[in-house]
């Protein structure tokens, strides 16, 4: 005769309750059913510390259950927050948005060809959505570089009308799951938005191809995030040495970002020295740091190992003269008082500053200095067009120590006749002398000295070496480090 105990019935039912809650894969869903039947009643009913032990062996049971949904399915983005918390720069933007019930659960699984897609959590307001996708084959396990998006696969962000409002891709960062995410530079204006996943292809140059259908559409409720956007006016404007005005405009708070937004304004002697549209041309630098003078976050610095939690940022002409640009960060003080600090921009000018050498004579390499920024130059030689149409051009080869920017400069060349040539650039550069307590030192080096490899003027349709070689650097993109302006927010 069997005996069956009322707490067998109780244990399974409180397991079954849980299990329910979270989408089991089927491997663990037989893992779960396993977990359950090896509760079976006992042979007889004495002492009630069995009763106890049964309820702690069904807790151990839903442990290893949602464990092994975790491993199998996804990290959730809480521990994924976590573990980028041990690096310098948390994503606290995903963190807050977990805080406040922000994070979705569209239960996607579309199977086929052997290959089952999986979406668990998605996190959507007005500064981005991020998606967590994961990859299965046939035995479970996680396929990181199977999915390649771009044509014929993508995921699109359509609004509440229907439009498409953006297109995601992966961050990567963890080996766990795909990182979908998309930014966007605007707030988005939307109450609902649709997520859709168009997956035909899977494989990449290393694995042949398997086409399928691997689609999926989903909705986010956009409502309660936007409830959570504050915006706060700020004021504040200082003029710089070299003409330009900066504005402080607005601050926009966000569930997963903020948005910070500045306007700059050049005067007329400012203006004569970047004609046409050079003066759009131009690169904010700037900091913000407690009242302790402890770094938060810092764009386009000088400064060595600085803290970067920008997102993205846009910038747009207003009128003659004046920008907008706006700086999404993960996050900002929102109680304690902190500074906002301008360290520098660059604006890209009229320059014509020259040298002139006989490529003959780079026996040995010949230095030469215009403003501030040093050329070594070591060699020249005969290279294939990097325009692949089989022709040659000349490459100069050098070293540069450069204390402009370089990303707007124009350079020109000219040979002995006269006959002047577009001139491309090629090669790598890094910040060199740059310190950890400053912003502004430091200097752009063009080439690589311990690896030997210089950088390379390309002077494109120069099919053979000339006597002589002029380089014109006809647009600098000029650094200006002199302001001294800092504001206080949040006093």
């Amino acid at each position: 005769m069997s005996y069956h105990d009322p707490v067998d019935h109780k244990i399974k039912q409180f397991l079954k309750s849980k299990t329910q809650d979270v989408v089991l894969p089927d491997t663990v869903q037989l893992a779960v059913e396993n977990a359950l039947s090896s509760l079976s009643e006992p042979k007889s009913k004495k002492k009630s510390y069995f009763k106890q032990w049964r309820w702690a062996a069904a807790a151990i049971a839903l442990f290893f259950a949602i464990g092994a949904v975790t491993i199998y399915t996804v990290p959730t983005f809480a521990e994924m927050i976590r573990s980028l918390f041990a690096k310098d720069n948390p994503d606290i933007g995903l963190l807050r948005a977990q805080e406040l019930g922000l994070v979705h659960n569209p239960h996607i699984k579309v199977k086929d060809k052997g290959y089952t897609l999986v979406i668990e959590e998605a996190v959507a307001d007005p500064t981005r959505v991020t998606v967590a996708l994961q990859l299965f084959d046939k035995k479970g396990k996680h396929e990181r570089e199977r999915l390649i998006l771009g044509e014929p696969n993508n995921i699109t962000i359509k609004d509440d009308k229907g439009n498409i409002v953006g297109s995601m891709y992966d961050m990567g960062y963890t080996n766990d799951f795909y990182y979908m995410v998309e930014f966007f530079s605007e707030p988005l204006q939307t109450d609902k938005i649709t997520i859709e996943g168009n997956i035909n292809t899977l494989g990449n140059r290393n694995v042949p191809s398997i086409e399928g259908n691997w689609n999926f559409s989903f909705d986010l409720d956009m409502k309660e995030a936007n409830s959570k956007t504050q915006v706060e006016e700020l004021s504040g404007a200082y003029t710089t040495p070299h003409g330009m005005t900066v504005n402080l405009k607005r601050i926009t708070r966000m569930v997963q970002g903020v948005r910070f937004e500045v306007e700059t304004e050049l005067d007329e002697a400012a203006m004569a020295r970047s004609p046409g549209d050079l003066w759009e041309k131009q690169m904010l630098s700037f900091h913000f740091e407690t009242l302790d003078n402890e770094e938060i976050h810092s764009v386009n610095p000088r400064k060595l190992g600085y803290m970067d939690s920008l997102m993205t940022f846009d910038y747009s002409v207003t009128e003659k003269g004046k920008m907008r640009w706006s700086y999404t960060f993960k996050y900002l003080p929102e109680q304690e008082p902190y500074r906002f600090v301008l360290d520098g921009y660059s604006i890209a000018e009229v320059d014509g500053s020259k040298f002139s050498f006989r490529p003959a004579e780079l026996k040995e390499s010949k230095d030469f200095k215009i403003l501030k920024d040093k050329f070594e130059l070591i060699g020249t030689s005969m290279e294939k067009s990097q325009r692949g149409d089989g022709t040659d051009e000349l490459a100069v080869l050098f070293y540069g120590k450069i204390d402009n920017e370089i990303r707007q400069e124009l350079w020109s060349a000219y040979d002995s006749e006269g006959k002047q040539y577009i001139v491309s650039k090629r090669g790598a550069s890094s910040l060199e002398n740059s310190l950890p307590d400053h912003w502004r030192k430091g200097f752009i080096s063009m080439g690589d000295r311990n690896m030997k490899t210089p950088y390379e003027f390309r002077i494109e349709g120069l099919d053979h070496i000339p006597e002589e070689l002029t380089l014109e650097r006809e647009v600098v993109d000029k650094r200006y480090n002199d302001p001294n302006w800092s504001v206080t927010l949040n006093e």
